[in-house]
C-alpha cells in the first residue's frame, strides 16, 4: 500500500485553511453554475452533479473544516442560476441556504463514513476500500443533500407536491454520480493523494469520463424523446380544443341561420313570437349571450320603426340610440342607415342593448358590411358589449335575413336583398367557460386570440385552470404552449393551451428517471471496476519494482549490491567501448574497521557503514554508481569523468570516510580508507573482471601504505 504524507493531509488552520476554503469555494461555484446553465431536469436538480465530488473529496481529505467553502460555494451556484431565471426572492435564497447546508452536510458525512470504514488515505486499490468510497461517499451521504434540496423546494413553492418525487430522485442520482465519477478525478489533483493515482491518472479518468458523457448523451435523448411525446400530445390535445370551440360555434350559426329562416319564412315576427323562438333556442345553447332582430332601417324609416316598436309591440321606452365620445347613450344622429337591435332575449341582462344601433360602430359597421357584400355571416372583432358591466370581450355573429318585398317589419325595402340581420351575442370569455366546462380540461389554461389578417393580434379570452398551477417555476420557461387556429364566422381565432398540473404540465420523466437510476449502477459498476483493476496493476507494479530493488539493493545501506553493480559496470565498459567515453573505477576498503565492530558492537558497525555509505553517495554525482560489494567493502564508478578528475574525487572521499564516526565505549569510533583507481578507457581492452582486479590489487597497495588512493599499476607512495 502506498503511504501518504500525513503532514499535508493534517486538519488545515490558519492561512493554509483559508486557501484551500478558497479554492474548495471557487470550484463548487463555477462548476455548479456550469452545471445549472447547461441544464436542470426538475428543479435545481441536475442529472450530473460533478460540484458533488468536489465537495465530497475536500471533505475527506480536509475535513469538517472546508464546509463552510461547500456551503457558500452551492449558494453562490443556485443564487445565481435564480438570478438568471429572474426568480430570485427572499423566499428563493433562504431555499438556495438549506440547499447549501444540505450539500455541506452531505460532503462531511460522506467523508467521516469513508474515512471510519477505510483508510483515511486509502489509495482505493482493493475491492472492500472501493466500494466503501464509492457507494459511502455517493449514494448513501447523498440521501441527506436530496432530502434537504426536496423539502426546501417543495415547502417553498419553487418545485410542485406533484413533481417531489422526480426532484428527489433526480438529486439524488446526480449527486451520488458526481461523487462516484468526480471524486476520484479531484482527488488526483490534491498533492496529498497525488502518490495513490500515480501511473493510473489517466487509465481511471478517461474511461469514467467517456462513461458519463455517454450516460449524459443517453439520458439528454430518453428526455428529448419524452419531452417530444409530451409536445405531440399537447398539440392533440390543442386540436381537440380546437375542434370542440369550432363544433360549439358551428351549432351557434345553425341556431342564428335558423332564426334567419324563421324571419325569412314568416310575414311578420312579433315580440312574443320572437320570445319564444329565441328561448328554446338559447335553452339547447346555454353559451349563446343572446339572440336579436336587427332590421337594416334607412334614415326615412327610423322614426316610424320607433313607433312601431312603442305602440304595436309594446315596448314603451324604445328609443334607437348611439354612443358619443364619452360612451354614453344618445339618440342616434342622422345617418343614411341603421341597424338597431329590435328585439333581444333574454330581455333580463341584455335590456341596455335593446335600440342600440350596432351600425354606429365602426367595429360593428365592418361586420354589416361584410355580410351585405359577401351575402355570408359574419362577425365583429372583439368589442364592448353594451349591455356588459364586467370586462369580458364580446362579440356579435350576423347572418342575413333575406326579404323581397313587404314593409320594415314584414319585409324588406323592394331594392334591397338582405332588410336585417339575425345576431349571436356572445361573452367571448363565457363562451370558454361553457365550451370546456368538463372535468378533462380543470388542469388546462385555455386563451382565445383574434389573429385575422390585417388586425393586431390581441388575446380576447382567458380561461384559467381549475385545478392550481403546479408546474416548476424553474422550468416554467419550458412548458411551452400549444395551439389551434380556426374560423368562426369569417374571422381568424388561435386557441392556446397550458397545461398547468398533472401529467402534462411536464414531459413523462418516468423513462428518464429510470435511465438515471440504471446509470448509477451502471457507472458505479465501471468505476469500480477501472479503481480495481489499476489498483491491482499497480500493486502489481509496485511489488515487482520492489523485488527489483531488493534483488539489486543492499539491505543495511541501501546502495546497489554486488550482483547490480557488475552489470552497471558492464554497461559502462560497453559505453566506453561503443561510445568512446572514459571512466573511472574505485574499489574502496576501509581501514581498521574490525576494530569498530569489536570496540563498539556490530551496531555500531552497521551504522558506521551505513554513515559511510551516505558520505560516498553525497560526495559524487547523482549519474555515478555507488555500490557495497560486501563486507566493508565498496565501489564507485565516475560515468564519463577524466581520470584526474576521478583521482580529485577520490581523495575528496578519503577525506569524507574518515570523519564519520560512530560514538564508542569511551571515545568515537571511526576507520580510514584505501581507494584504489583504474582508469577505464575505450581501447584498453580491459573487461569487468580484469578492472576490478586492478582496482582491488590498488586499494590493496594503499591499504600497505597507510591508506588513501592508490592508481592500478603504480607501487609507489599513495596520493
Amino acid at each position: 500500500m502506498v503511504g501518504t504524507s500525513n503532514a499535508v493531509d493534517q486538519a488545515p488552520s490558519g492561512m493554509r485553511l483559508l486557501v484551500i476554503s478558497a479554492g474548495v469555494f471557487f470550484a463548487y461555484a463555477v462548476l455548479g453554475a456550469a452545471t445549472l446553465t447547461v441544464g436542470q431536469f426538475t428543479g435545481l436538480a441536475s442529472p450530473v452533479w460533478p460540484a458533488a465530488g468536489i465537495a465530497f473529496a475536500a471533505a475527506y481529505v480536509w475535513g469538517w473544516r472546508v464546509a463552510p467553502a461547500i456551503l457558500l460555494g452551492s449558494v453562490l451556484a443556485n443564487v445565481s442560476t435564480l438570478l438568471r431565471q429572474e426568480l430570485l426572492t427572499s423566499e428563493a435564497f433562504v431555499v438556495a441556504v438549506v440547499i447549501g447546508l444540505g450539500a455541506a452536510a452531505e460532503g462531511v458525512l460522506g467523508g467521516f463514513l469513508v474515512k471510519k470504514a477505510v483508510s483515511p488515505h486509502s489509495p482505493l486499490v482493493n475491492a472492500r476500500g472501493i466500494v466503501s468510497f464509492l457507494l459511502l461517499g455517493g449514494p448513501v451521504a447523498a440521501v441527506v443533500s436530496a432530502s434537504f434540496a426536496t423539502a426546501a423546494q417543495v415547502g417553498s413553492g419553487i418545485v410542485s407536491t406533484d413533481q417531489a418525487l422526480s426532484l428527489w430522485i433526480t438529486w439524488w442520482v446526480g449527486d451520488s454520480i458526481g461523487v462516484v465519477i468526480f471524486a476520484p478525478l479531484t482527488l488526483m489533483l490534491i498533492p496529498s493523494q497525488l502518490p495513490n493515482w500515480r501511473g493510473r491518472r489517466l487509465k481511471v479518468a478517461l474511461p469514467s469520463l467517456v462513461g458519463v458523457c455517454l450516460f449524459l448523451v443517453l439520458f439528454i435523448y430518453v428526455d428529448s424523446q419524452a419531452k417530444s411525446d409530451r409536445d405531440q400530445t399537447l398539440e392533440q390535445l390543442a386540436l381537440t380544443a380546437t375542434s370542440t370551440l369550432e363544433l360549439e360555434v358551428a351549432r351557434h350559426q345553425e341556431a342564428l341561420e335558423g332564426l334567419s329562416s324563421f324571419f325569412e319564412s314568416s310575414d311578420r315576427v312579433d315580440v312574443d313570437e320572437f320570445r319564444s323562438y329565441a328561448t328554446a333556442s338559447l335553452a339547447r345553447f346555454p353559451n349563446l349571450q343572446a339572440l336579436s332582430w336587427n332590421p337594416l332601417l334607412t334614415q326615412g324609416e327610423l322614426r316610424e320603426f320607433e313607433d312601431f316598436q312603442r305602440g304595436v309591440q309594446g315596448i314603451s321606452d324604445y328609443q334607437v340610440v348611439q354612443r358619443d365620445d364619452d360612451g354614453e347613450l344618445i339618440p342616434v344622429t342622422a345617418r343614411d342607415e341603421y341597424v338597431p337591435v329590435g328585439y333581444i332575449e333574454p330581455i333580463v341582462n341584455n335590456k341596455a342593448a335593446l335600440g342600440f344601433d350596432i351600425n354606429s360602430n365602426a367595429t360593428r359597421k365592418q361586420a354589416i358590411d361584410r355580410v351585405r357584400s359577401e351575402g355570408i355571416a359574419s362577425s365583429t372583432g372583439p368589442i364592448d358589449l353594451v349591455q356588459e358591466s364586467g370586462e369580458q370581450k364580446g362579440m356579435l355573429a350576423l347572418v342575413p335575413i333575406r326579404k323581397s318585398n313587404g314593409d320594415f317589419v314584414s319585409g324588406a325595402v323592394e331594392d334591397q336583398e338582405i332588410y336585417g340581420f339575425a345576431v349571436g351575442v356572445y361573452r367571448l370569455g363565457d363562451l370558454l367557460d361553457d365550451s370546456f366546462a368538463e372535468s378533462s380540461w380543470d388542469r388546462v389554461d385555455i386563451r382565445l386570440f383574434d389573429v385575422t389578417d390585417g388586425a393586431p393580434s390581441q388575446e380576447i379570452a382567458y380561461r384559467p385552470a381549475k385545478v392550481s398551477a403546479t408546474v416548476d417555476e424553474t422550468t416554467a420557461q419550458m412548458n411551452s404552449e400549444a395551439t389551434g387556429e380556426l374560423e368562426v364566422y369569417g374571422r381568424a381565432w388561435r386557441v392556446g393551451i397550458v397545461p398547468t398540473s398533472g401529467a402534462l404540465a411536464a414531459q413523462d420523466k418516468g423513462r428518464s428517471l429510470g435511465l438515471a437510476v440504471v446509470g448509477l449502477v451502471g457507472l458505479t459498476l465501471l468505476q469500480a471496476f477501472v479503481l480495481l483493476v489499476t489498483g491491482l496493476e499497480g500493486e502489481a507494479r509496485r511489488r515487482a519494482s520492489r523485488a527489483t530493488r531488493e534483488a539489486n539493493t543492499d539491505p543495511l545501506v541501501g546502495l546497489q549490491n554486488r550482483r547490480a553493480f557488475l552489470r552497471s559496470l558492464e554497461l559502462v565498459r560497453e559505453r566506453s567501448t561503443s561510445q568512446g567515453e572514459s571512466s573511472v573505477l574505485m574499489y574502496i576498503d576501509l581501514d581498521a574497521f574490525k576494530s569498530v565492530n569489536d570496540r563498539g558492537g556490530h551496531e555500531a558497525g552497521d551504522e558506521l557503514l551505513r554513515l559511510v555509505a551516505a558520505a560516498l553517495k553525497k560526495n559524487v554525482r547523482d549519474r555515478d554508481v555507488v555500490a557495497r560489494l560486501g563486507g566493508d567493502e565498496f565501489a564507485v564508478v565516475l560515468n564519463n569523468c577524466p581520470f584526474d578528475q576521478g583521482i580529485a574525487i577520490a581523495e575528496n572521499l578519503v577525506t569524507a570516510v574518515r570523519v564519520v564516526s560512530v560514538p564508542g565505549p569511551q571515545e568515537p569510533l571511526s576507520v580510514g580508507v584505501s581507494i584504489g583507481v583504474v582508469p577505464i578507457k575505450p581501447d584498453d581492452g580491459l573487461d569487468i573482471d580484469e578492472l576490478l582486479r586492478q582496482a582491488d590489487d590498488a586499494s590493496y597497495a594503499a591499504k600497505a601504505q597507510g591508506g588513501g588512493v592508490a592508481v592500478a599499476g603504480n607501487t609507489g607512495t599513495p596520493l
